[in-house]
């Protein structure tokens, strides 16, 4: 029972730092290369400025992003994945493949069930 209760606490740790909707795409994008705000705002379908800006401070405040203002003008600022962030990336990654392989299995099934429709009209 205690053992139980200790991986339900680790899952909810987890689902703390990288839980919801935008953090896991957010991880994604910045891991390829995407950290700057306008380009991950633009990248990302569907999140609107204010979720992004919220979204990357929890994610910087849980040491998973670093921030880096440019002393410029205009000023710039760019997301980088800290050592625990990298970490988490299998994480993602993982989440990622499961995604394309049901998407893909989605895609099959609706293919065979339309195949079969044409067959009884």
């Amino acid at each position: 029972m205690a053992q139980q209760k200790l991986q339900t606490n680790a899952l909810s740790y987890c689902m703390d730092l990288i839980g919801g909707k935008w953090k896991p795409i957010i991880l994604f994008h910045i891991s390829k290369g995407i950290n700057r705000f306008n380009k991950l705002f633009n990248e990302i379908e569907g999140i609107n400025r204010q979720m992004l800006s919220k979204q990357l401070k929890e994610l910087e405040k849980s040491g998973i992003l670093e921030r880096t203002l440019f002393p410029e003008i205009p000023p710039r600022v760019e997301y980088t994945l800290t050592p625990l962030g990298k970490s988490l990336m299998t994480v993602v990654q993982a989440m990622n493949r499961w995604g394309q392989k049901q998407q893909e299995e989605v895609k099959v099934t609706k293919k065979k069930d339309s195949q079969q429709a044409t067959l009884f009209e």
